[in-house]
């Protein structure tokens, strides 16, 4: 049986100064290796000055939305794009910020009666100073390195009648967490299904395909079920 073909959205930093060289997307190992170890096949998308071809999203079987710093059109596209075709997304950290932020524009837009681009009605939502995300204390005490896993992990609770919990059989975990800022107030069509031990939100998914998580599963290999969700 062919491998399942897995999209992985990559970080970005774009247009920062007047060197045209740093502009990059950026894949990290670590990703790739999980997907290809739980019996996907990992390729890259690539978007040109932050946006995709929509034809570029054709044919892959799910997404994988990485963490990073900043949410750009690219990201909207792909939520966008697993909401139309209930195709399977999983977001990590700012991934998970992302499907949030779809969410709520999503939401937004039907109250607003706004038919254009969600992109440009999250852009102008932000102008209006809406908070997607707030700051968060005390889940980037250490940075992740490949000897000092344990000391970046605290405890989650998973509901019990989530598709989280059925993905990885458990209600709680020991997650590494490496991020400054939470979701903040999420859509009502998302279900929050994991929170650490402050409240902080740790895990949303909408339907059975879109799941997102704030922590890092892909340095734990406890976490593989996660990987296979979006490779089955």
């Amino acid at each position: 049986m062919p491998k399942k073909r897995i999209g992985i959205i990559p970080s970005a930093k774009l247009f920062k100064n007047d060197d045209p060289y740093s502009d990059r997307y950026e894949f990290v190992n670590g990703y790739v290796k999980r997907i290809e170890e739980n019996g996907g096949l990992a390729l890259g998308l690539l978007a040109h000055d932050g946006k995709l071809d929509i034809e570029a999203l054709e044919g892959f079987d799910g997404f994988l939305i990485t963490g990073g710093l900043q949410i750009h059109p690219y990201h909207f596209q792909v939520v966008e794009y697993c909401y139309r075709h209930h195709k399977k997304l999983l977001g990590i950290c700012l991934g998970m910020q992302v499907i949030h932020s779809f969410f709520c524009v999503l939401e937004e837009s039907k109250k607003r009666g706004f038919n254009g681009d969600l992109l440009d009605l999250y852009l102008q939502m932000k102008r209006e100073k809406h908070m997607f995300v707030l700051p968060v204390k005390g889940h980037w005490e250490h940075n992740i390195t490949r000897d000092n896993i344990e000391p970046t992990k605290h405890e989650v609770q998973i509901e019990r009648d989530s598709h989280l919990y059925r993905i990885v059989q458990r209600d709680s975990l020991r997650v590494s967490s490496m991020h400054n800022y939470a979701v903040n107030n999420p859509s009502m069509a998302l279900s929050v299904v994991a929170k650490s031990t402050d409240g902080s939100l740790e895990g949303i998914e909408y339907a059975d395909n879109i799941i997102g998580v704030q922590f890092h599963p892909e340095v734990d290999r406890e976490l593989d079920s996660l990987f296979r969700f979006i490779c089955a």
